[in-house]
């Protein structure tokens, strides 16, 4: 599946991925139960690996000055 985004939207989404990672990070500093805590770190790196994406692609999409 291929999504087409235009640059405000890929703003929007980066911006909402580094809000949701900052929660999620603080979350998992703060959960005192380790399976918990685990999960929490797995979900994390996921949305971190799909930022690094979303930031490749708004490198990729930028005109070349």
């Amino acid at each position: 599946m291929v999504l087409e985004l235009s640059q405000q939207q890929f703003d929007l989404l980066h911006g909402c991925l580094a809000e949701s990672i900052e929660d999620l990070h603080d979350e998992v500093l703060h959960t005192d139960q380790h399976e918990m805590r685990g999960e929490l770190r797995e979900k994390l790196h996921q949305l971190q690996a799909l930022r690094r994406q979303v930031e490749a692609l708004m490198q990729r999409e930028q005109p070349s000055l």
